[in-house]
């Protein structure tokens, strides 16, 4: 009992405290697969303004984000903007369904294990995440509602204008 005790004292202070990421702090080092199952690298888009937005097929405010996402990703791509879209269902053949539906060619991978909304330690449904060429977290988005858009839009200008 004692050493089993002791081995969960230990377990516990080697394993890094959790928190949820905020504005200011570094993006998590996450790697996922992507429809071709090859990986997708946080730290390959080093460099770029990226926004990582976390969806299910499940979630109406994520359906609603979309589309908005890809609007913004053609329209800054040239700029060095990146959009990366984390699935989290369960079941891939549900995404590939909302994927037919709602199209896009910015980059998606796939959790299903949810390994990359425990590193965010996601606070909601769908929560963004815009995300300096540094790699340094610059805005948290909960939620969706198109009357965030414009905010949203200014906050993703200035960062894409900041020196690298």
């Amino acid at each position: 009992m004692r050493v089993a005790l002791g081995l969960a004292l230990v377990l516990m202070l080697a394993s890094p405290l959790s928190h949820a990421v905020k504005a200011g702090e570094a993006a998590p080092p996450l790697v996922a697969p992507n429809a071709g199952q090859q990986p997708v690298s946080l730290a390959q888009y080093k460099g770029k303004v990226v926004y990582v937005d976390f969806w299910a097929s499940w979630c109406a405010p994520c359906r609603q984000a979309i589309p908005q996402y890809e609007r913004l990703y053609r329209q800054w791509a040239s700029r060095g903007f990146v959009v990366i879209g984390v699935n989290i269902d369960q079941d891939r053949a549900d995404a590939d369904r909302a994927l037919k539906r709602l199209p896009v060619t910015f980059p998606v991978v796939y959790d299903p294990s949810g390994s990359w909304p425990e590193r965010f330690e996601l606070p909601t449904m769908p929560t963004g995440y815009l995300i300096g060429r540094d790699g340094i977290v610059r805005h948290v988005h909960e939620g969706f509602r198109t009357t965030d858009l414009p905010a949203l839009e200014a906050l993703i200008d200035k960062t894409l204008g900041e020196k690298s």
